[in-house]
């Protein structure tokens, strides 16, 4: 079973609500903005460690999907992200530039492969918020 707090962000509505509720069923706690602005607001509201993963649609209004991850890596490096993408060429594209993007897919995408995504950055994650502590105190 999956577990792990994702912040959904998608400016297609109905996008949004069929990525939020499969996620949901698959055992993910979910919340969904409609931009990257709205995620912004809510992770300053609530901390980046509200979430244990997001899920980020690359071409948005306002700041596209890897200006936000470079936003997010400021705000909270070791919160790691996949970027969702209709384009093929997209999702192939190399984002080495961005270390906690770790998974590209193009959609439409299966459930059970990006929950078995979401799972690994939940891990990821989770790992990198249990260093914190360690790295502080060295």
């Amino acid at each position: 079973m999956n577990s792990g707090r994702i912040l959904v962000i998608e400016d297609d509505p109905p996008s949004r609500m069929m990525l939020a509720r499969g996620l949901q069923r698959l055992g993910f706690t979910v919340e969904a903005s409609k931009d990257a602005l709205e995620a912004q607001a809510r992770i300053r509201t609530s901390g980046a460690s509200a979430y244990d993963a997001v899920v980020v649609d690359l071409r948005m209004p306002h700041m596209d999907g890897l200006e936000f991850v470079t936003w997010l890596e400021g705000f909270d490096a070791g919160l790691g992200c996949i970027l969702l993408t209709a384009q093929q060429e997209d999702a192939m594209r190399d984002h080495g530039e961005h270390p906690a993007l770790l998974f590209r897919m193009q959609k439409p995408t299966s459930f059970p492969v990006l929950g078995e995504a979401l799972q690994k950055i939940v891990e990821f994650t989770l790992a990198n918020r249990s260093e914190k502590p360690e790295a502080a105190s060295a």
